[in-house]
């Protein structure tokens, strides 16, 4: 079930997953002002990244005398799936009412994007947190933003859901002088 939700509405959101064919929970949760986009799914597809089109593969190096050495970190790319093409279309059937060409961030603008994965656990500890933002970001392409170059801030975070099911939460702000998004703050 997918939601998708922009800070002009109301800040209270209802959100309906399924749960059982025939039975549905809804969970409550107020979005944070500061916010201009916030959607996502839950109980759905897995996020591919490009890290899974690659598989470690020993070579072998045979110096001159014959002697053989197994080289590590050598990868070979496996055969192309569709998966990140078919996660792209996913991910712009998702957005399609929400993100019209006037709601785009253009470009020189910059962007702040908060990404909150839910993984099964096996994949948890096989992917990255960096591939599947890549993944993302480069999703959202042409439909939140003009390019993934405009993201200045990225905040994510991956876990385990405790229904121990696939999702997303993706929040968008366009970074103003007077809207800095979700800021963290260094000590001087």
């Amino acid at each position: 079930m997918s939601i998708c939700e922009n800070v002009s509405d109301k800040l209270k959101k209802t959100v309906h997953t399924k749960m059982e064919e025939d039975k549905k929970k809804f969970v409550t949760f107020r979005q944070n002002p500061n916010i201009d986009f916030l959607f996502g799914y839950f109980k759905g597809m897995e996020i591919p990244t490009k890290q899974d089109a690659y598989k470690p593969n020993d070579v072998v190096e045979i110096d001159e005398n014959g002697a053989e050495t197994i080289l590590k970190e050598f990868y070979q790319r496996k055969p192309e799936k569709a998966s990140i093409q078919n996660f792209k279309n996913f991910i712009k059937e998702l957005t399609a009412d929400r993100f019209k060409e006037k709601d785009r961030i253009k470009m020189p603008d910059k962007v702040q994007v908060s990404l909150s994965f839910s993984i099964k656990e096996k994949r948890f500890f096989e992917v990255d947190v960096d591939n599947l933002s890549k993944t993302v970001l480069d999703s959202l392409n042409g439909i939140a933003f003009d390019d993934d170059r405009q993201v200045t801030s990225l905040i994510v975070d991956k876990h385990i859901h405790k229904m121990k099911v696939n999702g997303i939460l993706i929040a968008i702000t366009k970074l103003t002088e007077k809207r800095k998004g979700l800021q963290y703050k260094w000590d001087e």
